[in-house]
This record gives C-alpha cells, structure tokens and sequence, in this order.
C-alpha cells in the first residue's frame, strides 16, 4: 500500500558530470576526454576507434603529448571537428 497514493510527484536532476571532466575545452586533449565522457567510453575504446594504443590517448587527455598528424584524421572523425581549425 502506497502511503499518499494521490501524490505522484516525481524529481528530476542532470547528473553532475565527473571531476575528471575538463572545466574548459582548450586543447584537443581536453577535447578528446569531453567527447569521450560523454559517450560513456573507455581510454582503450577510443584508441581503437582513432587507431593508435591506450597510452597515447592517456598522455593526450593529460596534456603531456599532442595527437601527430597520421592520427590526427582518426581524432578529426571521433570528435566531429577538426580542432586546429578553431
């Protein structure tokens, strides 16, 4: 048995995005961790789809190392955009 069953009210909220997600998209690595957040995936499942290992992905989210240019058309098509043209 309900307790007030003419009471229907239902509460909504977005969830907060994670602290590992970037305050501010400056680089393509802060761009590459946004996207990949957002799409729920993992470091390795985004380095499959762009063609390169875990841990340049890794070093890219941490700003240590920029994506080279025979990578840069797999991230190009995992963002949607290409970030030197901002």
């Amino acid at each position: 048995m309900v307790a007030l069953p003419f009471c229907h009210l239902r509460l909504q909220s977005k969830k907060p995005k994670a602290r590992s997600y970037p305050k501010e998209v400056v680089t393509v690595g802060d761009a590459i961790r946004a996207r990949r957040l957002d799409l729920g995936l993992l470091q390795k499942d985004v380095a499959t789809i762009i063609g390169c290992d875990k841990m340049s992905i890794v070093n890219w989210e941490k700003n240590h190392t920029c994506p080279r240019a025979n990578h840069m058309v797999g991230v190009v098509k995992f963002l949607g955009f290409d970030p030197s043209q901002k």
